[in-house]
């Protein structure tokens, strides 16, 4: 995972990461209120030798007091000294209870051993401690003392008596939120890699490209697309500059080959493809072309909604000889767009499509027209679009940034495979418009900027895009040329 990648899950799930931090302030804050409030007492003891006469004996003496003091720090939380501080405080508790809240401790080549007790109440924390400081001193004086009577030649005298603690201890609310702060941005932290691990939704190119080899031929961005609009929608402005970019990548990818018939699909429902196929068919229309746009839809069409042509009359009553072609043949738009809608929904609509009706009647629209465009189902759900191929010669595969797996991607592109279909490359629809994802959905193989950073007016947002959009007029005219020429008895060069 390079930085890149790093950078992008950061941007990706920064809400997600600030919630967990959030989250982990607040159970600090929580538990901290809640927490019961502990007072802590410290008292330190001096260890020396007494009856010392010459510098050999004091020398002797410290080394000697120094090898005691660990042993006198381990006596400290034993029974023979707190059984007297319980019975002298009148505490309803164990030695070993009361061991849980004393703490004896030392410096290294140090003769100090400080006493630290813990209590719920300031002023019994400091009894507790100094209390565990007179019966260790007597202890000790009881276990030294020589058996020939003399006195015990170690002392152990308090320097500093406990007092009162004027604040509690614990909870230490500041160092508590800290580290609530710090554990909740840990664990958002690993969410989020896991999320953008387990998350294989095709989110950008790079997505794209592990799914399939196929050539991405456009992308169009979210914002694009009216939100109001259920269905497929009629874009303007720059959503119509990104089915021009389509139409002439269309062309140069039918370089050497005819591209007559075209079957718009995709791997499962919501992916946008009948706004793709209305809006390409369209944008086909206005360069010049006789176009066809058929709603091969079956289960759920859309066209006659989109566009508000009659949808009682159009592909299933052709096919069943109810109606002619030029019957069921309707014109919408300025371009003078032909539309067939899908007609009565039949109760058979794969047979249908794979009918020899079906075969033939493509093979009428191919002669009347210059470009059949077809709205069909998507690939995964049901059969129909992998049939619908049998009778066309290109396909285009919509894929919808979020909306579709990895997998789902790579199954799509399988059946249609081996349908034979001739897949001359993909869309990539619905791409954000702001967000991270929306630099990164739709990038030329050179890294170069997307090919549609629009500004809110419609205008390209970069000389790059302007230098593009340009190359692209120049295409577009020079085909508009070629086939004009062309019709006029000359040849195409």
């Amino acid at each position: 995972m390079d930085m890149r990648e790093q950078i992008l899950i950061l941007r990706r799930n920064w809400m997600l990461i600030v919630s967990f931090a959030l989250i982990g302030v607040i159970t600090a804050a929580a538990a901290s209120v809640l927490m019961p409030k502990t007072y802590t007492a410290t008292s330190s003891l001096f260890v020396s030798t007494q009856n010392v006469e010459t510098s050999a004996e004091l020398q002797q003496g410290s080394v000697f007091a120094l090898a005691r003091v660990q042993s006198y720090v381990g006596l400290a939380r034993k029974p023979q000294v707190l059984d007297p501080v319980i019975e002298n405080l009148d505490l309803n508790m164990s030695a070993q209870e009361l061991a849980k809240t004393v703490k004896a401790s030392t410096s290294r080549n140090t003769v100090l051993i400080d006493i630290t007790a813990t209590d719920s109440s300031p002023e019994m924390a400091a009894d507790i401690a100094n209390g565990v400081v007179a019966s260790l001193i007597a202890s000790v004086a009881d276990l030294e003392r020589p058996t020939n009577g003399l006195p015990s030649p170690v002392r152990l005298t308090s320097v500093d008596a406990a007092q009162p603690p004027s604040s509690a201890s614990s909870p230490n609310t500041v160092l508590n939120l800290l580290l609530g702060f710090l554990y909740g941005l840990a664990a958002g932290l690993i969410v989020a890699v896991l999320r953008h691990v387990l998350d294989r939704h095709v989110r950008s190119e790079a997505d794209l490209r592990r799914s399939t080899n196929l050539p991405l031929l456009g992308g169009i961005t979210e914002s694009q697309i009216p939100r109001h609009a259920p269905g497929p929608a009629v874009l303007t402005g720059s959503g119509t500059d990104s089915f021009r970019r389509l139409r002439t990548n269309l062309e140069f990818a039918a370089l050497g080959r005819q591209m007559r018939s075209l079957v718009i699909t995709s791997s499962q429902a919501g992916e946008g493809k009948s706004t793709v196929a209305l809006n390409l068919a369209l944008s086909i229309a206005h360069s010049g072309q006789r176009v066809m746009l058929v709603d091969a839809d079956l289960r759920l069409p859309s066209v006659a909604e989109a566009t508000g042509l009659e949808g009682s009359v159009g592909l299933t009553t052709v096919l069943i000889g109810r109606t002619t072609l030029e019957e069921a043949t309707q014109h919408w738009g300025s371009a003078g767009l032909s539309v067939l809608t899908s007609g009565p929904l039949p109760p058979n609509p794969t047979e249908l499509l794979g009918s020899q009706a079906m075969e033939e009647l493509v093979q009428k629209l191919q002669t009347d027209y210059d470009v059949i465009v077809f709205d069909a189902p998507p690939v995964l759900p049901v059969a129909d679009a992998a049939i619908l191929t049998r009778h066309t010669d290109s396909v285009l595969l919509v894929v919808g940034a979020t909306h579709v797996s990895q997998h789902n991607l790579s199954k799509s592109v399988e059946q249609l495979t081996l349908a034979k279909a001739n897949v001359v490359g993909v869309v990539l629809n619905r791409i954000p418009r702001s967000g991270p994802d929306a630099n990164t959905a739709y990038r030329s193989e050179y890294g170069a900027p997307s090919l549609h950073p629009m500004d809110n007016d419609g205008a390209p947002a970069s000389p790059v895009a302007e230098a593009e959009a340009a190359i692209l007029r120049e295409s577009e005219r020079a085909v508009s040329a070629r086939k004009e020429h062309a019709a006029r008895g000359g040849t195409v060069s």
